[in-house]
Protein backbone atom coordinates (compact mmCIF):
# COMPACT_ATOMS: atom_id res chain seq x y z
CA UNK A 1 0.00 0.00 0.00
CA UNK A 2 0.64 3.39 -0.95
CA UNK A 3 0.53 6.19 1.37
CA UNK A 4 -1.33 9.16 -0.21
CA UNK A 5 0.28 12.44 0.79
CA UNK A 6 4.54 11.19 1.21
CA UNK A 7 4.20 8.03 -1.38
CA UNK A 8 5.37 5.72 0.99
CA UNK A 9 4.90 2.06 0.51
CA UNK A 10 3.95 0.19 4.00
CA UNK A 11 3.29 -3.57 4.41
CA UNK A 12 1.18 -5.13 7.47
CA UNK A 13 1.41 -8.27 9.14
CA UNK A 14 -1.20 -9.60 11.19
CA UNK A 15 -0.76 -9.45 15.76
CA UNK A 16 0.73 -12.30 17.85
CA UNK A 17 0.36 -12.44 21.76
CA UNK A 18 2.92 -10.08 22.44
CA UNK A 19 1.31 -7.28 19.85
CA UNK A 20 -2.01 -8.04 21.15
CA UNK A 21 -0.32 -7.28 25.24
CA UNK A 22 0.65 -3.99 23.94
CA UNK A 23 -2.64 -3.00 22.39
CA UNK A 24 -4.46 -3.99 25.96
CA UNK A 25 -1.80 -1.93 27.66
CA UNK A 26 -1.45 1.18 25.21
CA UNK A 27 -2.84 4.32 27.16
CA UNK A 28 -3.60 7.68 26.65
CA UNK A 29 -5.97 8.88 23.38
CA UNK A 30 -6.66 6.60 20.53
CA UNK A 31 -4.12 8.47 18.36
CA UNK A 32 -1.66 7.93 21.19
CA UNK A 33 -2.65 4.40 20.80
CA UNK A 34 -2.29 4.23 17.82
CA UNK A 35 1.24 5.64 17.83
CA UNK A 36 2.12 2.97 20.11
CA UNK A 37 0.66 -0.18 18.35
CA UNK A 38 0.89 0.87 14.32
CA UNK A 39 4.79 0.41 14.68
CA UNK A 40 4.47 -3.22 15.75
CA UNK A 41 1.98 -4.11 12.83
CA UNK A 42 2.59 -2.35 10.24
CA UNK A 43 6.19 -1.99 8.43
CA UNK A 44 7.33 1.04 6.52
CA UNK A 45 11.12 0.63 5.16
CA UNK A 46 11.04 3.78 3.37
CA UNK A 47 10.17 5.86 6.46
CA UNK A 48 12.83 8.46 7.83
CA UNK A 49 14.20 6.61 11.12
CA UNK A 50 15.47 10.20 12.35
CA UNK A 51 12.10 12.27 12.86
CA UNK A 52 12.53 15.19 15.40
CA UNK A 53 9.07 14.12 16.78
CA UNK A 54 9.55 12.95 20.32
CA UNK A 55 7.02 10.27 19.12
CA UNK A 56 8.70 8.44 16.95
CA UNK A 57 8.74 9.12 12.82
CA UNK A 58 5.10 7.37 12.59
CA UNK A 59 4.33 11.10 14.34
CA UNK A 60 6.06 13.27 11.75
CA UNK A 61 3.37 11.80 8.72
CA UNK A 62 0.31 13.77 7.97
CA UNK A 63 -2.53 13.16 9.87
CA UNK A 64 -4.07 12.08 5.95
CA UNK A 65 -1.40 9.14 5.94
CA UNK A 66 -1.60 7.94 9.29
CA UNK A 67 -5.29 7.32 9.47
CA UNK A 68 -4.99 5.96 6.09
CA UNK A 69 -2.11 3.51 7.24
CA UNK A 70 -4.59 2.36 9.94
CA UNK A 71 -7.53 2.00 7.73
CA UNK A 72 -5.08 -0.04 5.71
CA UNK A 73 -3.86 -2.11 8.76
CA UNK A 74 -7.81 -2.62 9.27
CA UNK A 75 -8.45 -3.93 5.92
CA UNK A 76 -5.71 -6.50 6.16
CA UNK A 77 -6.66 -7.60 9.33
CA UNK A 78 -10.75 -7.45 9.13
CA UNK A 79 -11.50 -7.11 5.40
CA UNK A 80 -13.21 -4.23 3.56
CA UNK A 81 -16.09 -3.58 4.70
CA UNK A 82 -16.94 -1.61 7.79
CA UNK A 83 -20.34 -2.03 9.55
CA UNK A 84 -21.20 1.29 11.83
CA UNK A 85 -24.10 1.45 14.07
CA UNK A 86 -25.80 4.24 14.83
CA UNK A 87 -27.74 5.15 17.73
CA UNK A 88 -28.52 8.54 17.19
CA UNK A 89 -31.60 10.23 18.66
CA UNK A 90 -31.60 13.36 17.43
CA UNK A 91 -33.28 12.04 14.00
CA UNK A 92 -37.34 11.94 13.87
CA UNK A 93 -38.05 8.18 15.28
CA UNK A 94 -34.41 7.78 17.07
CA UNK A 95 -34.48 3.91 15.73
CA UNK A 96 -30.68 2.16 15.57
CA UNK A 97 -29.35 2.09 12.07
CA UNK A 98 -26.49 -0.03 10.58
CA UNK A 99 -24.28 1.66 7.81
CA UNK A 100 -21.42 -0.48 5.89
CA UNK A 101 -18.57 1.28 3.77
CA UNK A 102 -15.99 0.02 1.77
CA UNK A 103 -12.50 0.65 2.88
CA UNK A 104 -10.96 1.52 -0.40
CA UNK A 105 -14.34 3.65 -1.61
CA UNK A 106 -13.79 5.64 1.40
CA UNK A 107 -9.93 6.06 0.97
CA UNK A 108 -10.39 6.94 -2.39
CA UNK A 109 -12.47 9.88 -1.56
CA UNK A 110 -9.87 11.40 -0.44
CA UNK A 111 -7.11 11.82 -2.52
CA UNK A 112 -4.86 14.37 -2.55
CA UNK A 113 -3.99 17.11 -5.05
CA UNK A 114 -1.56 19.52 -5.66
CA UNK A 115 -3.69 23.09 -5.75
CA UNK A 116 -2.20 25.38 -8.81
CA UNK A 117 0.54 27.87 -7.94
CA UNK A 118 1.70 26.10 -4.75
CA UNK A 119 4.83 25.37 -4.66
CA UNK A 120 7.69 23.81 -2.60
CA UNK A 121 10.42 26.16 0.06
CA UNK A 122 13.59 25.76 -1.33
CA UNK A 123 14.91 26.25 1.85
CA UNK A 124 12.81 23.62 3.87
CA UNK A 125 10.57 20.80 1.65
CA UNK A 126 8.05 20.35 4.55
CA UNK A 127 6.89 24.13 3.65
CA UNK A 128 4.90 25.64 0.81
CA UNK A 129 4.55 28.71 -0.83
CA UNK A 130 1.40 30.64 -1.31
CA UNK A 131 1.35 31.84 -4.60
CA UNK A 132 0.68 35.90 -4.61
CA UNK A 133 0.81 36.30 -1.06
CA UNK A 134 3.92 36.36 1.48
CA UNK A 135 2.68 33.17 3.68
CA UNK A 136 3.85 29.81 3.93
CA UNK A 137 2.31 26.87 5.58
CA UNK A 138 3.55 22.98 5.99
CA UNK A 139 0.93 19.92 6.50
CA UNK A 140 -0.63 19.54 9.80
CA UNK A 141 0.90 16.22 11.13
CA UNK A 142 0.15 13.71 13.64
CA UNK A 143 1.86 15.10 16.36
CA UNK A 144 0.67 18.95 15.73
CA UNK A 145 -2.85 17.18 16.19
CA UNK A 146 -1.83 15.22 19.31
CA UNK A 147 -0.03 19.31 20.32
CA UNK A 148 -3.68 20.85 20.50
CA UNK A 149 -5.90 17.90 21.07
CA UNK A 150 -8.58 18.99 23.98
CA UNK A 151 -7.61 22.21 23.53
CA UNK A 152 -10.13 24.96 23.54
CA UNK A 153 -9.07 26.83 20.53
CA UNK A 154 -7.52 23.62 19.02
CA UNK A 155 -7.76 24.91 15.55
CA UNK A 156 -6.58 28.62 16.04
CA UNK A 157 -3.26 27.09 17.82
CA UNK A 158 -2.65 24.31 14.40
CA UNK A 159 -3.02 27.59 12.53
CA UNK A 160 -0.28 28.96 13.97
CA UNK A 161 1.80 25.88 14.38
CA UNK A 162 1.25 25.07 10.45
CA UNK A 163 1.11 28.98 8.85
CA UNK A 164 3.52 31.69 8.66
CA UNK A 165 2.33 34.97 6.58
CA UNK A 166 4.14 38.72 6.91
CA UNK A 167 0.47 39.83 6.58
CA UNK A 168 -1.48 37.98 8.65
CA UNK A 169 -5.13 37.61 8.78
CA UNK A 170 -7.77 35.51 7.68
CA UNK A 171 -7.66 35.79 4.18
CA UNK A 172 -4.09 34.42 3.94
CA UNK A 173 -5.11 31.87 7.08
CA UNK A 174 -8.52 30.62 4.69
CA UNK A 175 -5.95 30.45 1.64
CA UNK A 176 -3.88 28.32 3.46
CA UNK A 177 -6.24 25.87 4.73
CA UNK A 178 -7.75 24.89 1.58
CA UNK A 179 -4.37 24.63 0.56
CA UNK A 180 -4.06 22.25 3.52
CA UNK A 181 -7.45 20.30 2.91
CA UNK A 182 -6.61 19.75 -0.95
CA UNK A 183 -3.14 18.28 -0.45
CA UNK A 184 -3.94 16.17 2.57
CA UNK A 185 -7.86 15.43 2.74
CA UNK A 186 -9.63 14.24 5.70
CA UNK A 187 -9.75 10.65 6.57
CA UNK A 188 -11.71 10.94 10.00
CA UNK A 189 -14.81 12.57 8.37
CA UNK A 190 -18.89 12.34 9.01
CA UNK A 191 -20.76 9.35 7.68
CA UNK A 192 -24.19 9.94 6.26
CA UNK A 193 -26.69 7.39 5.92
CA UNK A 194 -30.78 7.46 5.86
CA UNK A 195 -32.70 5.98 8.59
CA UNK A 196 -35.17 2.87 6.97
CA UNK A 197 -38.27 3.86 9.65
CA UNK A 198 -38.26 7.59 8.50
CA UNK A 199 -36.09 8.53 5.99
CA UNK A 200 -34.26 11.17 7.39
CA UNK A 201 -30.70 11.49 6.93
CA UNK A 202 -28.83 10.81 9.85
CA UNK A 203 -24.85 12.12 10.08
CA UNK A 204 -22.20 10.50 12.34
CA UNK A 205 -18.32 11.50 12.79
CA UNK A 206 -15.93 8.74 11.93
CA UNK A 207 -13.19 8.68 14.15
CA UNK A 208 -10.39 6.54 12.19
CA UNK A 209 -7.92 5.88 15.03
CA UNK A 210 -10.28 5.05 17.46
CA UNK A 211 -12.52 2.73 14.96
CA UNK A 212 -9.42 0.92 14.44
CA UNK A 213 -8.43 0.66 17.55
CA UNK A 214 -11.39 -0.52 19.26
CA UNK A 215 -11.46 -3.14 16.79
CA UNK A 216 -7.92 -4.25 17.36
CA UNK A 217 -8.54 -3.93 21.46
CA UNK A 218 -11.75 -6.47 21.23
CA UNK A 219 -9.46 -8.74 18.85
CA UNK A 220 -6.74 -9.10 21.55
CA UNK A 221 -8.65 -8.77 24.69
CA UNK A 222 -8.65 -12.85 25.10
CA UNK A 223 -5.09 -13.11 25.10
CA UNK A 224 -5.08 -13.79 29.06
CA UNK A 225 -7.56 -16.15 29.04
CA UNK A 226 -5.90 -18.23 25.93
CA UNK A 227 -2.25 -18.12 27.26
CA UNK A 228 -4.15 -19.64 30.55
CA UNK A 229 -5.99 -22.84 28.80
CA UNK A 230 -2.69 -23.45 26.37
CA UNK A 231 -0.60 -23.39 29.55
CA UNK A 232 -2.23 -25.52 31.52
CA UNK A 233 -3.46 -28.17 29.01
CA UNK A 234 0.06 -28.15 26.87
CA UNK A 235 2.32 -27.03 29.92
CA UNK A 236 4.06 -24.66 26.95
CA UNK A 237 6.34 -21.48 28.56
CA UNK A 238 4.20 -18.03 28.36
CA UNK A 239 6.79 -16.83 25.51
CA UNK A 240 6.22 -19.34 23.36
CA UNK A 241 2.27 -18.96 23.57
CA UNK A 242 2.74 -14.87 22.66
CA UNK A 243 5.50 -15.95 19.65
CA UNK A 244 2.18 -17.61 18.13
CA UNK A 245 0.07 -15.73 15.66
CA UNK A 246 -2.86 -14.47 17.04
CA UNK A 247 -5.11 -16.90 14.92
CA UNK A 248 -3.49 -19.54 15.56
CA UNK A 249 -3.50 -19.25 19.56
CA UNK A 250 -7.13 -18.37 19.27
CA UNK A 251 -7.24 -21.85 17.43
CA UNK A 252 -5.03 -24.14 20.09
CA UNK A 253 -7.34 -22.52 22.67
CA UNK A 254 -10.82 -23.54 20.91
CA UNK A 255 -9.51 -26.87 19.71
CA UNK A 256 -8.69 -27.18 24.33
CA UNK A 257 -12.28 -25.83 24.90
CA UNK A 258 -14.23 -28.17 23.09
CA UNK A 259 -12.26 -31.38 23.52
CA UNK A 260 -12.94 -30.15 27.51
CA UNK A 261 -17.05 -29.93 26.56
CA UNK A 262 -17.12 -33.28 24.82
CA UNK A 263 -15.69 -35.07 27.94
CA UNK A 264 -18.03 -32.75 30.22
Amino acid sequence: MRLPVSGLGVGFHAPDGNDDLAILEAAGSAVERALAVLPRLVQAPEMASDAVESRGPWAALTVTDFETALLGLRRFLFGDTIACLFRDRSHKCGAPMELEFSIAAFLGEASPRMPRGVRRSEEDPRWFHLPGDAALFRLPTVEDQLQVLDEPRAATLLARRCVKSLRPGTRALARAERAMEAMAPLVSRPLAGSCPECGETVTMPLNVPRLVMDELRARAAGVHEEIHVIAAAYHWAEAAILAMPQSRRRAYAETIRRRERVTE
